[in-house]
């Protein structure tokens, strides 16, 4: 499942903890329904398949019904200790079903931490108003739903799902020439990079390489295997640990700065803070980045650790600055008079109430914590931020922050609320917020360019195109696209954007951003299947990976890889298509790290899923024959993390747990393995 369907999935758990759920609405029940429905349309010659995704969306709505879990918050109008003015309502369908949002274009900053605390009350009210008010009709709301879904529903697939830095030049240009530029660079030194969402901006992974060493997550979460692959040949050299009571999320690698940095995990603080285990913030984990140096790759050095509360959510690098982010929850009763049962700590510390920044609605959970540290002196924090909330997801540009949350609800759509916090060498400030209606299918959803934002949302069954300006204010609308479908992807490139919908047919349109006030549809394409992932491919070509789609039944039937020609945005064509028949999903639909795309050396690797087990696809693209599949492996690994590809020179070597095969580029023979 998608991000978005496992943050309502984890939202509607937390809800539901105390909740007796009636029998008919239990998953097993569910699941049983949706079986005969499935026969009973077999027997009429209709054919349908339900997934993980469909299947759990189901049983999250039915759960939402049951406990009047709206995933916006209502709240009571006027203004009182929260200040909010010039308000616009939300309406939803139960009688505590409104929620106001501030047209403020001023991120407010916290006062004291009593008004966090009084932030934090009304959340906790609220959400006893809303079970209060659905719990009696929810049952019946539930039936309804799911016989609406299991006939109405003709969608088999999932979205695929978020934020990269160079020197102080590239983190200021933003031109299609820079993302053009930028791959190039990396085929041209020698081995590749961790596929970024943000050219420029550098992000952590599980693997990677610095031109002759592999750095590699084990299996165990415990250490990271340092690999000499001098020769070609494998050989585990080193090995870094980060201490018994911690786990590793993932890393990064600086092989112009010589340095490593873990970020890793802690599920209780120990002694860390009293407080932590008692209540309060006290389960939300701690996030730990430590920092090594690296001049002799065989004997890593640590240079210095921070901390900061929460689970780890993400992390940038930019310029020799690391940018971590957590996430802080609120449980249960807290202290008003001791904060740190409810403020965020970094390195032991309460977050200063001036550097916690107020949501532009009444209510808040949870905090999105942004620290920077300067990899000079890793042993403190530069500046940190916390982002008072009730969850939400960050996309990271070459300047700008922007940490975005739907308000959902349940018969008009939802909107989305967005807070931009600029960085520059560790400083961390408040720019804007602002506001647009829909939510975003992913990062690649939201892209800034020249100083204004654009955004592709879903709302209801229709779709928006919006342009905000660095105020975070609309200057630009298409609204009521491709109606009764929703975003499957989208990728910027410059003055030009392009999205994909789906419901029967695949249109991927191309939108004319270069007057950011009058954003025009400039070319449709409709074809079967949709695309769950896109990648440009140079500079007038645009790679699709996602699923075929049989016209007669409307399933999928296996994975595609698409060329769309994009030389003229005005009349994209489907240039070439391949079709794996014999694998039903990928990894790049989940996970875009996964995708190991070099136009440069004309590589499109990644790994897929097919009833044998997982394998690893190495395709190379002609102008004249399309698709050439060049390599199809099994992978041998097994774990929890998605495998990856790298390649140093003539080597590509796949990474699943504790295995690494290496294959040659020239004739893709495997050449060696190493188990870790």
């Amino acid at each position: 499942m998608d991000k978005r369907d496992q943050d309502i999935l984890n939202q509607v758990r937390k809800k539901t903890a105390d909740v007796e759920v009636p029998k008919s609405l239990e998953p097993d029940n569910i699941r049983r329904m949706l079986e005969e429905k499935e026969k009973a349309d077999s027997g009429k010659g209709r054919k349908r398949r339900w997934g993980i995704r469909q299947t759990s969306a189901l049983a999250a709505a039915c759960l939402v019904v049951v406990v009047g879990f709206v995933a916006w918050d209502a709240a009571e109008s006027g203004g009182g200790k929260f200040g909010m003015t010039d308000k616009k309502t939300l309406s939803g369908g139960g009688s505590a079903d409104r929620i106001e949002i501030s047209d403020s274009k001023t991120i407010a900053q916290a006062e004291s931490y009593e008004q966090i605390f009084d932030y934090y009350e009304a959340y906790k009210e609220q959400m006893e108003k809303e079970q209060m008010s659905y719990k009696m009709d929810s049952a019946d709301m539930g039936r309804e739903m799911i016989a609406e879904s299991a006939e109405g529903s003709e969608m088999n697939g999932s979205a695929g799902g978020a934020m990269s830095s160079g020197k102080e030049a590239a983190a200021a240009e933003e031109s299609a020439d820079m993302e053009i530029a930028e791959l190039a660079d990396t085929a041209e030194a020698g081995y590749s990079q961790t596929n970024v969402r943000q050219e420029g901006v550098d992000e952590a992974d599980v693997a990677k390489t610095d031109g002759r060493y592999l750095y590699v997550l084990e299996d165990s979460g415990k250490e990271i295997a340092v690999v000499d692959t001098k020769d070609q040949g494998m050989k585990k050299a080193a090995s870094v640990e980060v201490g018994d009571d911690l786990y590793i999320h993932e890393f990064y690698v600086v092989p112009d700065m010589k340095k490593m940095v873990v970020v890793c995990g802690q599920n209780e603080a120990g002694d860390m803070d009293p407080f932590y285990t008692d209540r309060g913030i006290g389960n939300s984990g701690s996030t730990i980045a430590v920092t090594y140096d690296i001049q002799n790759p065989e004997k890593p050095e640590e240079k210095g650790r921070v901390t900061q509360s929460g689970n780890y959510s993400s992390s940038r690098m930019a310029n020799g600055y690391l940018y971590l982010f957590s996430e802080v929850h609120i449980w249960g009763e807290v202290v008003q008079n001791e904060p740190r049962t409810y403020v965020p700590l970094i390195n032991g510390e309460p977050v200063a109430e001036k550097n916690i920044y107020l949501p532009p609605v009444k209510q808040a959970n949870m905090y999105e914590v942004i620290t920077s540290v300067d990899l000079k002196n890793p042993n403190k924090t530069k500046d940190s931020k916390a982002i008072f909330s009730k969850g939400g997801q960050i996309y990271v540009s070459n300047k700008n922050i922007y940490f975005y949350e739907t308000e959902w609800g349940y018969w008009n759509g939802c909107v989305t609320t967005i807070r931009k916090v600029a960085y520059k060498d560790g400083a961390l400030e408040a720019k804007a917020q602002g506001k647009f209606d829909g939510y975003l299918n992913d990062s690649f959803s939201i892209d800034e360019y020249e100083g204004n934002l654009r955004v592709v949302t879903t709302d209801d069954d229709t779709n928006s195109v919006y342009v905000l300006n660095g105020e975070l204010e609309e200057i630009g609308a298409i609204e009521n696209l491709a109606k009764d479908e929703r975003i499957y992807s989208a990728r910027f490139m410059g003055d030009t954007g392009y999205f994909v919908t789906f419901r029967e047919t695949d249109p991927l349109f191309s939108v004319d951003l270069s007057d950011p006030e009058n954003p025009k549809i400039v070319g449709e394409l409709k074809i079967p299947g949709f695309s769950e992932y896109l990648h440009f491919y140079g500079e007038d070509r645009l790679l699709g990976i996602g699923m075929n789609v049989d016209e007669k039944t409307m399933t999928t039937d296996g994975v595609k890889i698409t060329m769309f020609d994009i030389s003229d945005k005005t009349d994209v064509k489907e240039k070439d298509t391949y079709v794996l028949k014999n694998v039903y999903s990928t990894d790049v639909a989940y996970d875009y790290k996964a995708a190991l795309v070099d136009w440069k050396r004309n590589i499109i690797g990644f790994s897929g899923y097919t009833e044998g087990g997982q394998r690893y696809f190495v395709f190379g693209y002609d102008e004249d024959k399309g698709f050439i599949c060049n390599m199809e492996e099994d992978i041998n690994g097994n774990g929890m993390r998605i495998p990856r590809g790298i390649y140093i020179e003539e080597t590509l070597y796949v990474i699943q747990g504790n295995i690494i095969e290496a294959y040659s580029l020239k004739d893709y023979k495997k050449v060696d393995d190493l188990i870790l």
